[in-house]
């Protein structure tokens, strides 16, 4: 028996056949296009998950101090640096940093921008970094004189214990971080007169600490974003992998 033309030739995909009649030439290449740019949208997706989970997003707070150079030293150590000013841009923050600068000018920043509760909330369930000023911010006591803090890294942080702006100095001293001894900037830096018992004290200087650890809590009296030695940001960015990936909250 002789085939009929509609029996002899295979079925088409009306999605593939671009000059079909089911669908039609122009509107097959649509759907082709369409299912194309949701192929590649879903690979970059991947590409930004994966990526994500190798570089931590960590903020920065770009009020005072050099922000700059934490976004840098940040970068350098593992992570994707975000400036923030508003207390929205907290939002998807894995981690953050509160830079240097005066302490009580940025207090005043925060509570113009209703910005110190929002702050507090963040930094009670997320890694933060706090260093001179921002060490000043986190500490549970502030001496020297007393002053309004986040009240959350339990240590008592006297301002300016080291002098005034003359009396900034570098020095190299032993930390508990590999890599041997680490270079320590000092711009009119506050001391950490106390800690309790569940602050790690990384490093000192004259018996005082200088380098601290509590939980998602890190916070230091110098600069190290004035460095070329990137170990402590790299700390930083561990923990903040840690957090995100093993311990609650994260």
């Amino acid at each position: 028996m002789t085939k009929t033309a509609s029996q002899q030739e295979p079925l088409k995909n009306p999605l593939l056949d671009l000059d079909g009649p089911e669908l039609g030439g122009e509107q097959s290449r649509l759907s082709v296009n369409r299912l194309r740019l949701e192929e590649q949208a879903a690979g970059q997706e991947e590409v930004r998950r994966l990526h994500r989970a190798e570089r931590p997003v960590i903020g920065v707070l770009a009020i005072q101090g050099d922000f700059a150079a934490h976004a840098e030293a940040l970068a350098e150590a593992g992570a994707d640096p975000v400036e923030v000013r508003k207390p929205d841009q907290l939002a998807g923050l894995d981690g953050l940093i509160l830079p240097g600068g005066e302490s009580t000018t940025v207090l005043r920043f925060l509570d113009r921008l209703h910005f110190f509760d929002v702050l507090k909330d963040f930094c009670a369930c997320k890694p933060v970094f706090g260093t001179c000023a921002g060490a000043i911010l986190l500490a549970r006591e502030v001496l020297s004189p007393p002053q309004r803090s986040l009240g959350l890294l339990d240590a008592v942080v006297e301002r300016n214990a080291y002098g005034r702006q003359i009396d900034s100095t570098i020095i190299t001293a032993e930390t508990s971080l590999s890599g041997g001894p680490l270079e320590m900037v000092f711009i009119r830096a506050p001391r950490i007169a106390e800690t309790g018992t569940g602050v790690e004290v990384l490093a000192r200087r004259d018996r005082y600490p200088v380098l601290v650890q509590q939980r998602n809590l890190m916070a230091a009296t110098f600069h190290p974003e004035l460095s070329s030695d990137r170990r402590v940001h790299q700390l930083f960015v561990q923990l903040v992998t840690r957090w995100r990936t093993e311990l609650p909250g994260g």
